[in-house]
């Protein structure tokens, strides 16, 4: 059980963190397309990349974590019929 609301907590924290980047990631794209000289818009696209390059590393990342605590959880749930005999 305890595992079980771990593995919840961990998901509802992920969620609101990549909300956050997202703002992060939004804002970046609308300094991009109020840019007014090309070199500030070359600029701007480069902090883009960075900023989704890391939110994809951290994506990936997350999804590895979930992936191993998936397989420590048992497939079959305890049977207390083994116990009535």
């Amino acid at each position: 059980m305890r595992l079980k609301s771990l593995i919840i907590l961990f998901i509802f924290l992920m969620i609101v963190q990549l909300s956050a980047k997202e703002k992060v990631v939004e804002t970046l794209l609308e300094k991009v397309n109020q840019a007014s000289t090309p070199k500030e818009k070359k600029q701007l696209i480069e902090k883009l990349k960075v900023a989704l390059a890391k939110k994809n590393k951290k994506a990936r990342e997350e999804a590895n974590a979930i992936i191993k605590a998936k397989q420590k959880v048992p497939i079959k749930l305890f049977s207390d019929k083994a116990l009535a005999k």
